[in-house]
């Protein structure tokens, strides 16, 4: 997975030619799918990286003009991140250039081939979530 996951960003970085980190990039896309999962530690535990990488990002894509915060009315110690209109050609580009790295990853696989390839994958995810939240002191079997 991160063969793949470097491929892309190296795809990105040549194709775009931006000083953009690897991480700003996943930010970026990541708050244009996910606009409700606006927060620092939110962002933190759904991509699965630390929280001084997330600061570090979000901070340098505020410099550059592609996020702002907006601070929660409920609640004044949550800042929400938000997309600009600037981040908005950014966005699409490296859409654009994730739907061609995938186009030219799956050429040649069939597309049942593929459907098996989710549903296997699904179900590894499944199998080590159960292993991460059973208990390892005791024999457990996973049931389909």
């Amino acid at each position: 997975m991160f063969k793949i996951k470097k491929a892309l960003v190296s795809t990105n970085t040549k194709i775009y030619r931006t000083p953009f980190s690897p991480n700003e990039m996943n930010l970026l896309i990541f708050l244009s799918n996910n606009p409700h999962m606006d927060t620092a530690k939110v962002l933190t535990v759904t991509l699965g990286v630390s929280k001084s990488l997330v600061c570090r990002s979000v901070d340098s894509l505020m410099q550059k003009g592609y996020l702002r915060g907006e601070v929660d009315p409920r609640d004044h110690r949550i800042t929400h991140l938000i997309l600009t209109e600037k981040a908005a050609p950014i966005i699409q580009t490296l859409q654009e250039n994730w739907t061609r790295f995938a186009q030219r990853v799956t050429q040649a696989i069939s597309q049942e081939d593929l459907e098996t390839y989710k549903r296997v994958n699904q179900q590894l995810i499944q199998n080590i979530q159960r292993l991460a939240d059973a208990d390892f002191d005791r024999e457990e079997t996973i049931e389909k």
